[in-house]
């Protein structure tokens, strides 16, 4: 099990592609720190991997919340003892155009889906460096690298995830701390359909998860600063 004896952070761990990242750390051996809105189900995935053996706490939280990312930092370390993992899943997806998006919407996903992220690594990179290293995959979207007609507000953001991922890579490779960036394309979501697809069917959250833990894990410890897409072939026609 390649994450026996980690701790890792999932943000937006209770649903969607941050449920399947979750449950694959605990069964690869890993603590899980579920952070979700949705009490209710970070609580119940948290006691659905104790069930089995597995090792997971819950924190409702709003990564959005510079008081909030400041807390599941410190009560993760105070549970487990410190964080060598983060994969920062938590997202607000909400469709737009620049004209159409009103400004309290466009403030509200940039705060997840960018400040988000922003604010969980700036609070659990201390613990990694104290720890003498560690990993950050951040979950970005395929719409941060190529346009679709009406996300235009989404797609602003996890193109910033983007460009944040490598800057963090740089700034903090030289102590050991990794970051990396997934970007899912068309993934089994009953709020948006499904759109074309080379492979004749869109992806599973679980899909996602396993690139996500192979960029977390020590198969990847030459690999920092990439984007990887996760997409079914859909960016190769562009």
């Amino acid at each position: 099990m390649d994450f026996q004896s980690k701790v890792a952070i999932v943000t937006g761990g209770a649903q969607g592609i941050g449920r399947a990242v979750s449950l694959a750390l605990a069964r690869d051996g890993a603590a899980v720190v579920i952070a979700d809105v949705d009490g209710l189900a970070a609580r119940a995935l948290a006691e659905g991997i104790g069930l089995w053996g597995g090792r997971a706490m819950a924190v409702v939280a709003d990564v959005s919340s510079e008081a909030d990312a400041a807390r599941i930092a410190a009560e993760t370390v105070s549970a487990l003892g410190g964080v060598d993992i983060l994969v920062n899943c938590a997202s607000s997806e909400v469709p737009g155009t620049v004209e159409s998006t009103p400004l309290d919407a466009w403030a509200a996903m940039l705060s997840v889906n960018l400040t988000g992220v922003y604010l969980m690594s700036r609070f659990v990179l201390p613990e990694m460096r104290r720890h003498g290293g560690g990993v950050i995959v951040n979950v970005a979207a395929i719409h941060g690298l190529l346009a679709e007609p009406g996300w235009s507000a989404y797609a602003a953001g996890k193109g910033g995830v983007i460009a944040l991922s490598r800057g963090m890579a740089l700034d903090y490779a030289a102590e050991g701390i990794r970051v990396n960036c997934v970007c899912p394309g068309s993934v089994e979501h009953p709020l948006r359909p499904v759109a074309r697809q080379p492979l004749g069917r869109p992806g599973t959250p679980e899909e996602v998860a396993d690139m996500v833990l192979f960029l977390a894990g020590p198969r990847a410890s030459f690999i920092t600063g990439g984007v990887y897409t996760v997409d079914g072939g859909l960016s190769a026609g562009f």
